[in-house]
């Protein structure tokens, strides 16, 4: 698996992709905006502004941006939505980017029944996170979508994540299904959901659980404890138990550690940058590469 963004970004120039058509709705909001336009520079996408479209033009005047960009004006959070919905229905879009919406009025044009997107029974969230000192990447899922995952939801967040992966060039990726201990803990529902998913029969992964993060992440811990399971501290992917571990282990990974993050929404037609409000530009920067990834490997 590739080891950080630069890597990531390295494999996209080596891949040399056409540039995807993302659309960015709500596109007055600056952070977003900009890494949007940092990216265009680059030749990754062809962007599409939808929202108030003198908003956006005074945020790229500000900027001396003067580069000629597609704008669709909109006049409400929930026609920017449905709009961009749109254009991925019509195949205008690869990439659904949300700016300054409220992630609940957006999803609820995604899971539309009669207009929407949605392409799998379950969307989740996939988080690449980069630790420098270990030089690896691990994903993390699901650190921002379902708040209590029942079973079959479990394996619908397991499915995605290693559809990213596969997308990342791992062949067979390792899930780790992260609990507190390795034995599994009869008085603890995820713990035994963990041990019937790794029952699974798995063509393209192995799945594993539970088991701790210690011996999923690191190698000498595994030797030391004497653990015998096919995941000996490399795995690709953390599964967490619910919405707060996950975003916990996501936020550890990059405010203790100087990590680097990118998080993408899975399960629709198209990948979803779905950025919080506390992303950093860099954050929505690596999330939109590696939805121009994703999106390249799904065309």
């Amino acid at each position: 698996m590739i080891k950080n963004f630069v890597e990531l970004e390295t494999l996209l120039i080596r891949n040399k992709i056409k540039p995807r058509k993302l659309v960015l709705v709500n596109a007055h909001e600056e952070a977003s905006l900009l890494s949007v336009v940092e990216i265009m520079k680059r030749g990754y996408i062809e962007p599409t502004l939808i929202g108030n479209e003198p908003q956006i033009l005074a945020i790229l005047e500000a900027h001396k941006i003067r580069d000629v960009l597609k704008i669709i004006h909109a006049d409400s959070d929930k026609e920017a939505a449905f709009k961009a919905v749109e254009c991925v229905r019509d195949g205008d879009a690869d990439i659904l980017m949300k700016g300054f919406i409220q992630t609940s009025d957006l999803l609820r044009e995604v899971v539309n029944r009669d207009t929407g997107i949605r392409n799998q029974p379950v969307l989740s969230h996939v988080a690449l996170v980069e630790i420098p000192y270990l030089e690896r990447m691990f994903m993390i899922t699901d650190g921002g979508m379902i708040p209590y995952p029942n079973f079959e939801q479990k394996i619908g967040i397991i499915e995605n994540a290693v559809h990213v992966a596969h997308a990342l060039g791992v062949a067979v990726p390792k899930v780790a299904l992260v609990d507190a201990a390795e034995h599994t803990n009869p008085h603890i529902q995820a713990s035994l959901d963990s041990e019937k998913i790794s029952q699974k029969t798995w063509k393209d992964a192995t799945v594993e659980g539970p088991i701790s993060i210690d011996l999923a992440v690191s190698s000498t811990i595994a030797t030391t404890k004497k653990y015998a399971g096919k995941i000996q501290g490399d795995a690709n992917i953390l599964v967490v138990p619910d919405i707060i571990s996950g975003n916990i282990l996501g936020k550890v990974g990059t405010l203790f550690t100087e990590g680097k993050m990118a998080g993408i929404v899975q399960g629709a037609k198209v990948p979803i940058v779905l950025t919080s409000r506390g992303s950093t530009l860099d954050e929505k920067i690596n999330s939109i590469l590696l939805s121009c990834f994703i999106g390249n490997e799904e065309s």
